[in-house]
């Protein structure tokens, strides 16, 4: 794990000193900096005090609680209407099958769409209506088809809780901080399977009507949290933005790392056309270099006097891109 998994590309051994650079390079346009073995208390204080910090926590908290509560008593419940040991065994098979396809999945589309929080509410759906069938049909062996459609809804709910680490740490800067929100995070994941398996209890079967209910209300809580730390992070842009135009700075800043090999090359292809037609702009008027009314760039790759590699947290650094 420590030789695969480095937590800097200067500390990976497997690159040499040129891929080093080009791995370190990419980080640019991220603003994500590097890796600091300095600990900035202003940092952790900051992170204690970021709204986003504890939306987070609340996030993978209303997570883990359904997720452990599942996962410990799945077989439980199916036990509730299939008599057989052996046929609840069988049965889970495909649920383990579903969970893998739900993680590679979700991981693949958020990186092709470049979204955190419309592919997690997407995932919730499905396990608020497989509650919702178990919650409306007898446990019994008569319904055995449509509560069994039930249960196999919820294998969604495997690829949220990567995503929501993987959203935390891409809207966190500054290295000290980062440590610290992905400490305080797991703390809350860690809360949630504790209370989890406590909302299922062998008194309450066939129906576990108590855990099923609390799960439908987390999972409705968590899309809840996903809208308003989208709304967050937005805020949060427009202040940048607000920040770079007083400081001199375009107002908006092309994140190279998040795109592909051609649609860097695309967006470079615009920039250059802009630039093209506001130097034959300004050599008919005469005047200083300037972009024509109108058409003046949306996109800056890397903004002057870069803040990529100044240790500074995500609230600081004006060039820090939100993603949500």
């Amino acid at each position: 794990m420590f030789i695969l998994m480095p937590d800097s590309p200067t500390e990976a051994k497997f690159l040499n000193d040129d891929d080093k650079l080009i791995a370190i390079e990419r980080l640019r346009g991220n603003q994500m900096g590097i890796m600091s073995r300095e600990w900035r208390k202003a940092h952790f204080f900051e992170a204690l005090q970021d709204v986003k910090t504890w939306l987070w926590v609340a996030m993978i908290f209303c997570i883990s609680v359904p997720s452990n509560g599942i996962s410990t008593f799945g077989p439980l419940i199916i036990h509730s209407f299939v008599s057989d040991p052996f046929d609840t065994m069988l049965f889970n098979v495909p649920v383990g099958i579903s969970h893998v396809i739900a993680v590679s999945v979700s991981a693949y589309v958020s990186m092709k769409w470049k979204v955190k929080g419309l592919i997690i509410i997407m995932l919730c759906v499905p396990p608020i209506i497989g509650f919702g069938i178990m919650l409306s049909f007898p446990h019994d062996d008569a319904h055995r088809a449509i509560l069994l459609a039930g249960y196999f809804c919820l294998s969604t709910f495997t690829g949220i809780t990567p995503l929501i680490y993987s959203w935390s740490a891409q809207n966190t800067a500054g290295d000290t901080k980062r440590k610290s929100t992905s400490a305080l995070v797991f703390i809350g994941s860690s809360a949630g399977n504790i209370v989890g398996p406590l909302l299922f209890t062998p008194e309450e079967a066939p129906s576990y009507s108590r855990g099923l209910t609390t799960n439908i209300a987390l999972f409705s809580a968590v899309i809840l949290l996903v809208f308003l730390t989208s709304a967050y992070l937005k805020m949060l842009n427009k202040r940048h933005a607000e920040r770079r135009v007083a400081l001199g700075k375009k107002a908006v800043v092309f994140d190279s790392s998040l795109e592909t090999a051609g649609e860097v090359a695309r967006m470079s292809t615009i920039q250059e056309n802009w630039e093209r037609d506001a130097r034959l702009h300004n050599g008919e008027l005469g005047s200083s270099l300037d972009y024509p009314e109108g058409q003046q760039s949306d996109y800056e790759e890397e903004a002057p006097n870069s803040n990529a590699f100044a240790d500074l947290t995500d609230l600081e650094n004006e060039d820090f891109i939100f993603v949500f």
